[in-house]
């Protein structure tokens, strides 16, 4: 993520954002603030589909924001040899351009990863207006779609942050993801243990249920190469079968694009 400190908790700020009519940013971090936060959001914007746990029975979805980037590449190559899937949310230029890494983002694509949007350049989309929001989100979707043939129904707002603007903008045409386990690697870039350790604490043995969705970041050079193997594998252990944030969610890939 990008050096910016995290928005306030948005159990904090439920009221602000959802009641008053200036748009306030929020930001989630765990279950029970998703979960309300959740409810919060349908109220707001009816139809709006915001995802943040997979429900497909024994499946984990890990994320990647803020890419492409140098390790895009090198990540795709590990999740083919350790037969993983992962969803990838890249912006346009904010780490690097989009198009100086187009061939490891069609190469993604094409290992039947999943590519979505996080925006053009990282901007707080709850801080725009309307024409701001849109612009945004169609810059990158014309540029992915040069890459891959297709533009992303599914996104991640940067930041996780969101107010009743942004939904009613966004998710008109997108499925909003957020996630349920953040490993803070932007937090910490240079001692992947921390990250990891959110793996071995939260990650148990499958149960026959939906599991979570998990938020590293690809432009790190751990993450990628310390933190993403190790993660799998541990999921792996545990008996969970590692997917797209589409695949956990029971949706097919022709849902996750459109033309």
């Amino acid at each position: 993520m990008a050096p910016i400190a995290r928005i306030a908790m948005a159990v904090l700020l439920f009221s602000a954002t959802f009641i008053n009519a200036a748009p306030t940013a929020t930001n989630v971090d765990n279950d029970a603030h998703i979960a309300g936060f959740s409810r919060a959001v349908s109220k707001a914007a009816a139809g709006v589909q915001l995802v943040y746990k997979c429900t497909v029975p024994n499946t984990m979805a890990i994320t990647f924001d803020d890419g492409p980037f140098d390790y895009t590449a090198d990540l795709v190559k590990l999740l083919k040899a350790k037969g993983a899937k992962a969803t990838f949310f890249v912006n346009g230029d904010n780490n690097g351009k989009i198009t100086d890494y187009a061939a490891a983002v069609k190469q993604a694509y094409l290992d039947g990863h999943q590519i979505a949007s996080h925006t053009w350049d990282h901007k707080d989309l709850a801080t725009l207006s309307v024409s701001e929001i849109n612009a945004e989100m169609t810059k990158l979707d014309t540029a992915i779609k040069k890459i891959i043939g297709v533009k992303p129904t599914y996104m991640r707002p940067p930041y996780g942050s969101i107010n009743d603007l942004v939904t009613k903008t966004v998710g008109a045409k997108y499925t909003i993801v957020i996630w349920s386990q953040d490993t803070n690697d932007w937090q910490h870039p240079t001692d992947w243990k921390k990250s990891y350790k959110v793996y071995t604490d939260k990650v148990k043995k499958a149960n026959g249920k939906g599991g979570d969705i998990f938020l590293e970041h690809e432009t790190i050079k751990l993450t990628a190469q310390q933190l993403a193997p190790r993660a799998i594998d541990y999921a792996h252990s545990m008996g969970w079968k590692l997917v797209t944030v589409g695949e956990c969610l029971g949706k097919p890939k022709s849902t996750w694009y459109r033309s």
